[in-house]
């Protein structure tokens, strides 16, 4: 994880000599081999073979210049074709198509690469769907301070294009697996649209499939201050919590802790299914697993392994999603903050005789735990914090879980009855009104939130270091070396 984290920040020139990092690789093998009695070289041995592994790693990454590359001719109008490998993106007024071209006409060759397309609204496409496109191909540039080339690089994407001719050649070219789920997720939506109105269901939609088609910016903007932007997303940093409270939940109706575990795992098996376990879910589902497991379990030195096990592996199968994929930052951290953080915040707030009230504090010490490691991530990219989000979090989050299972059950009950489905959703319009609600009121509490500007990443490495300061300090005075799932 060092090795690819340096590698990140490297000029792309001391990238290029992949071959003198392998070899320095099988250097450190053979004196492992050579000096494996020596303690300090065997040590030495591992560092170097595991920092220019990940070095080696990231290079390899990186893409090739060459002419069967799409992007290879960026800045070029050319046609080409390809399939629909990703789910569309519809916004308010425009989709965004993720194609993997397969042969351009104007080239008369076979070529490859990702492409992200920016088109109308109509004609709609699915995904599956092999289209003939002709368009300028541009390179992705930064905006605003947003370095949107990386962005889509950790996707392999190195080429857009704006509003070009398109034409659909075929259907049901995609994964057959991945269709059928996408062709579910879209009757569901349906029928999510049709029992709740604006604007329930643009927040019911997002809370369970994720992404946030048809929500008002104003109303984004309110969320954003509220800091619960992270309830509209299949994200680490909402799973994480989200798991957490459901195992919680299922503790405190008198379910033994085996039982509750494992309910709360098919929960969330169930719930990465119903999203179309995207990358980003399955991520998610990961590291909410490690939670889970840590709460069952209580033992903070084999999950904190799991849980750097579990990043060291993500990034073997994509390393750009250490420095440029927030989600996966979130949700690294989220989980290291509930690990951390929870029990200690926990007790002190059993020391100053703050009661549990059903739950709810514990679900502030899961907020707090998970804010304390993610909230420079947040300030960093979004040059905002929110000030009230813990009370946010309090008022609405125990609320995520029944707001996701009414969904759940009004969706098979309106398909079977749909003249009944506004009665079937009943509590979920309650509920997300409420949520509506209490963001509505919040956003507009002086300095609910602090605009910030721009964050040094110095100021995020020397508030990490501190943090990690008082863990060990914690720990050295026993306050984490309670079981978990005693606290909770």
């Amino acid at each position: 994880m060092v090795g690819i984290m340096l590698a990140s920040f490297l000029p792309a020139d001391l990238l290029n000599y992949k071959i003198i990092y392998f070899s320095l690789i099988i250097t450190a093998l053979i004196l492992l081999v050579l000096f494996w009695q020596s303690i300090k070289l065997r040590l030495v041995s591992l560092i170097i073979i595991f920092l220019f592994f990940g070095l080696w790693r990231y290079s390899v990454s990186l893409p090739p210049d060459t002419p069967d590359k799409i992007w290879h001719y960026n800045g070029q109008q050319i046609s080409f074709s390809g399939i629909i490998t990703k789910e569309p993106d519809i916004r308010q007024d425009k989709q965004k198509l993720e194609i993997t071209a397969s042969f351009s006409s104007t080239l008369k060759n076979n070529i490859s690469g990702r492409i992200l397309i920016t088109t109308n609204l109509y004609p709609a496409f699915k995904y599956g769907d092999e289209l003939a496109i002709t368009c300028e191909l541009q390179a992705p540039e930064k905006f605003n301070d947003f370095a949107y080339d990386r962005y889509l690089a950790r996707y392999d994407i190195y080429s857009v294009c704006y509003y070009p001719k398109i034409e659909k050649l075929a259907a049901g070219k995609g994964n057959w697996l991945y269709s059928k789920i996408f062709t579910l997720k879209d009757k569901l939506i349906n029928i999510i649209d049709f029992g709740l109105g604006e604007p329930a269901v643009s927040l019911a939609r997002p809370i369970v499939f994720g992404g946030q088609r048809g929500l008002a910016d104003n109303i984004r903007q309110q969320f954003s201050q509220t800091g619960l932007t992270h309830i509209m997303a299949v994200s680490g940093f909402n799973t994480t919590i989200l798991s957490a409270i459901v195992l919680g939940f299922l503790l405190a109706v008198g379910l033994d802790r085996r039982r509750a575990f494992y309910l709360s795992i098919i929960f969330l098996l169930i719930y990465i299914i119903l999203v179309g376990a995207p990358a980003s879910a399955m991520r998610a589902g990961i590291m909410s697993f490690l939670v889970l497991w840590a709460l069952h379990l209580g033992r903070l030195n084999k999950i904190t392994n799991a849980v750097v096990l579990a990043g060291a592996i993500l990034l073997l199968f994509n390393p750009k999603i250490l420095r440029d994929d927030i989600g996966f930052q979130l949700s690294f951290l989220a989980v290291l903050g509930l690990i951390y953080c929870y029990p200690p915040i926990d007790k002190f707030l059993e020391k100053i005789k703050i009661p549990r009230l059903y739950g709810l504090r514990d679900i502030l010490s899961l907020t707090l735990g998970a804010q304390i490691f993610t909230w420079p991530i947040m300030a960093y990219n979004f040059s905002q914090i929110s000030l009230i989000a813990p009370l946010a979090n309090v008022l609405v989050i125990w609320l995520i879980p029944f707001l996701t299972v009414a969904i759940i059950v009004a969706l098979p009950l309106s398909f079977l009855l749909p003249g009944l489905a506004s009665l079937f959703f009943l509590p979920s319009l309650i509920s997300a009104n409420y949520i509506f609600g209490v963001v509505k009121i919040l956003s507009r509490v002086p300095y609910a939130y602090w605009e910030i500007g721009y964050w040094p990443w110095g100021v995020l490495a020397v508030y990490y270091l501190g943090v990690i300061f008082i863990i060990i300090k914690l720990q050295r005075s026993k306050l984490l070396d309670n079981r978990m799932g005693d606290k909770i």
